[in-house]
């Protein structure tokens, strides 16, 4: 797969809001906060990250685009935000030193939890994610068959 990743830029909005609302969600903040994957002129596979303490982020959205997934998209974007999260995020607040440790937390859908377990996530408690994101499913109507699971990954050099 010839894919570049970049940020997305505003003439790409309606792709971008084409592959998330695809999946029920909207576009969180600036489209130029959300990484892509782009092959050709196609965006392919977006998400965002959000640093919330130092040196720990929370992966908002990561979407692929309907007929482009189980082709590697996903786990190519995935795999570069967590290689290096703080290239991957617009707004990270924190400098990256060498193999200094990470963590990269979500709340991934019942039915993606194989994807995020062969990348590496482990489940977590709702105590590991950022406050303002564990209710986020609360009210959420497809909450019983959308089933969020809270996972985490752990990256750098642990001391």
């Amino acid at each position: 797969m010839a894919a570049t990743i970049a940020f997305a830029q505003g003439q790409s909005e309606q792709q971008v809001m084409g592959i998330l609302g695809a999946y029920g969600m909207g576009i969180p903040g600036d489209v130029e906060e959300l990484l892509t994957v782009q092959e050709n002129e196609e965006i392919t596979a977006v998400a965002k990250i959000a640093e919330f303490a130092e040196g720990r982020f929370f992966l908002e959205v990561i979407g692929v685009k309907d007929g482009k997934r189980s082709q590697g998209a996903g786990r190519l974007l995935l795999g570069k935000i967590l290689a290096n999260p703080w290239e991957c995020c617009r707004y990270a607040f924190s400098e990256q030193e060498n193999n200094r440790e990470y963590t990269v937390s979500t709340l991934a859908r019942g039915y993606a939890l194989g994807f995020y377990e062969k990348m590496g996530f482990q489940a977590c408690t709702p105590a590991e994610i950022p406050e303002w994101y564990r209710d986020q499913c609360e009210e959420c109507p497809e909450r019983s068959t959308c089933e969020p699971m809270p996972m985490i990954y752990s990256g750098g050099e642990r001391k």
